[in-house]
């Protein structure tokens, strides 16, 4: 029962994102905006809502044995035993108020450490509480301002000098930019969000994360690509940079100002909780998502890429992309679950492309269908792109 309401509870929690993008995260699993539920309202909701989508009434009193079962298996990740000569109590135990014997035995009250809450009681079950908010993919602790409505903020002219000075170090003092590169960087530096880039190939998109990750004040970048050797090549060139950087599971896990990892590595839960800890630590600026059009037109055979929507966090969230047309634009929305997106567009023009119309009858139609297929496969004839011993 306690995997079927897990299950249950994580697909809540991604519903209600789902339908209402703006769903608080802050750790309140039962309640809204205003704050927790009371009891009251709380027991009829669970009681009706269980009844309903489980096929059995849970009371409270059910709720909370389940959630120690809960607890161990997906928040704590063992399976306990007590044995006979244990006498100090699990945490996790305390914290739910009862001791690890009764907890085993029959559930119970208990008092313990909740007789005596200090500074070292209160520590230890903040860190429990936040073992249970990386489980649900809550966020434990929103950072607070000093006062409501200030934000820190770096004038115009400073900013645009640092952003200069950036692109100076990086390709000497003669570097300018190039097209709509520069509004996607200051985009990028002022954290607009969600915001997506599109740029024609060799159009610098890369740039637009690089150089901000150059400045004094550049936490982390997370960038997830689609493609093994998208990742070697970014690696290669943030080194050229001098930008601290690794492949997330190549190597051991650090801090560092860029973290790049392949797509399907990113929905694994590994690596949620490892940029989770880096955004609870304060240390999470970005995400960007490389070959962004690929959610939406890779996803009929990789369908991992469904679970990116997940990776939920209140940081910016920048996508990349060279090929997005802007009839993509609502169904990419949908599957991240983000909406106004500001879209920075730059018009591609490839030269070397020819369009045409040619029109045939009925009987003509397979003849020249066949005939283009095979003056297509004869173009990349010895390129190991297509087998060449195709039969029709």
């Amino acid at each position: 029962m306690s995997q079927l309401l897990g299950v249950y509870l994580m697909e809540i929690l991604g519903f209600r994102t789902l339908i209402n993008p703006e769903t608080t995260r802050n750790g309140i699993l039962f309640g809204d905006k205003k704050g927790p539920w009371v009891t009251d309202r709380l027991s009829k909701l669970l009681a009706k809502e269980s009844q309903a989508r489980l096929g059995f009434r849970m009371t409270i009193a059910d709720y909370r044995h389940i959630s120690v079962a809960i607890d161990r298996k997906f928040v704590r990740g063992i399976d306990l035993e007590l044995a006979d000569d244990e006498d100090e109590d699990e945490a996790h135990d305390l914290m739910a108020a009862h001791s690890t014997r009764t907890a085993l035995n029959r559930y119970g009250r208990q008092a313990g450490l909740l007789r005596r809450l200090d500074a070292e009681s209160i520590e230890v079950f903040r860190s429990i509480s936040d073992r249970w908010h990386r489980w649900l993919g809550l966020v434990s602790r929103i950072q607070r301002r000093e006062a409501e409505g200030q934000e820190e903020e770096v004038e115009d002219e400073s900013v645009e000098m640092q952003v200069q000075s950036a692109l100076e170090r990086a390709y000497g003092v003669s570097a300018e930019f190039r097209g709509k590169q520069r509004e996607a960087v200051m985009a990028v530096v002022k954290g607009v969000s969600p915001l997506f880039i599109c740029l024609p190939t060799g159009g610098g998109k890369s740039l637009t994360f690089m150089i901000p990750c150059l400045l004094k004040t550049a936490r982390t970048t997370v960038v997830i690509t689609p493609l093994v050797a998208l990742a070697d090549d970014l690696l290669r060139r943030c080194k050229e940079f001098n930008i601290d950087c690794f492949i997330f599971g190549r190597t051991a896990q650090r801090m560092a100002k860029v973290v790049i990892i392949v797509t399907e590595t990113a929905v694994r839960s590994a690596f949620s909780q490892f940029i989770l800890d880096i955004h609870l630590s304060k240390g999470l600026e970005r995400i960007v998502f490389d070959e962004a059009h690929k959610i939406v037109t890779d996803l009929n055979y990789r369908p991992k890429l469904e679970d990116l929507k997940k990776l939920a966090l209140p940081v910016q969230y920048v996508f990349l992309s060279a090929t997005f047309p802007p009839n993509m634009r609502k169904e990419f929305e949908q599957a991240m679950v983000v909406k106004d997106m500001v879209v920075i567009r730059e018009l591609a023009h490839k030269r070397q492309f020819k369009y045409a119309v040619e029109f045939y009858e009925d009987d003509e139609l397979w003849e020249s269908y066949l005939e283009f297929i095979e003056d297509s496969i004869g173009l990349c004839t010895g390129t190991d792109k297509v087998e060449n011993d195709c039969e029709y």
